[in-house]
Formats: structure tokens, sequence, C-alpha cells
């Protein structure tokens, strides 16, 4: 699989949060939800409207681990003070690992997922960063076997 490292400066995003337990893999099923019913209330598009600035190119899944559970933003890039609804998160300065995701959602990237916990951290010269790993969806038919996603992990070199 293909990675690619890449060190970037701090950024700020704005978007939806939901907490969810991470006990069993229950995220899983739920952040799937979770976007199904962004894209079906509109607040997918809402955020995406956010966006200002934006080096990323992609709507963002941020996955951020707080004991047992796990904070899940749909955010966007963005420097805007965010609506009502919606929070700011800042993502510190980090060294990033970037997975290409090809393939229809959610089986593709939950692969990519699966290989960098089973298989990559213990071969490569990297453990996990202090960020939280980010998803990025860029547009497009999110069923299609050549739709285009990335995973992204904070890192830093094994001493």
């Amino acid at each position: 699989m293909e990675v690619e490292i890449v060190e970037r400066n701090a950024f700020t995003a704005v978007g939806k949060k939901r907490t969810f337990s991470v006990e069993n893999d229950a995220q899983k099923e739920k952040i799937s939800q979770f976007w199904q019913e962004a894209n079906a209330n509109g607040d997918a598009e809402r955020i995406n409207e956010l966006a200002e600035f934006a080096t990323i190119d992609g709507i963002l899944g941020v996955c951020q681990m707080n004991g047992d559970k796990m904070d899940y933003y749909i955010a966007i890039e963005s420097e805007l003070t965010p609506p009502e609804d919606m929070e700011k998160l800042t993502i510190p300065a980090s060294k990033w690992a970037i997975f290409k995701s090809v393939g229809p959602l959610p089986s593709s990237i939950q692969k990519v997922w699966e290989y960098i916990y089973g298989e990559w951290f213990h071969t490569s010269n990297y453990t996990h960063g202090n960020a939280p790993e980010l998803e990025v969806y860029t547009e497009g038919d999110t069923t299609a076997a050549d739709y285009y996603s990335e995973v992204w992990i904070p890192v830093v070199e094994k001493e």
C-alpha cells in the first residue's frame, strides 16, 4: 500500500461532533450512520460551504480518542467562526503518514484502517503521534469502484 509522509503546520477545522464507544468496534457502524444522517439532513453540504483557504482537498472525518470513547467530527479545514450547532478544533502541527484508499465506502477505507493497525505500524519506522487521525473524503460517487479517499495518521519516528 502506498504511503506518503508529509509535515504540516497546525490548522483549524469546523464541523459537527459526535462521541462513540469503541468497545467491540461499535464506532464503525455509528460513524457510517452519522455520515448518512449528515448527507441526508444537509449538514455535510453546510460544512463543505465553510471551506476557507483549505489545502486539504475534501471533507474530513476527524477521529480523536478519549479513553474508551472516540470523538468524531465531520469537518472541513477552515478559519471561519463555526455556526452555533458546530465546533472548531485545532489540529496540531504534525508529521503525517497518508494512506490512499480507492473503492466504495465504507469497505475500502475500513480495509486501510485494518492495514494501518494490523500491519503497517508493526513494520514501519513510526509510532502514533499526538494528534487526531483524519479521513479525507473527496467529491464524487462514494459507491464507485474508483472513489478516492485518504487516511492521515499522525506519526513520529521510532527511536
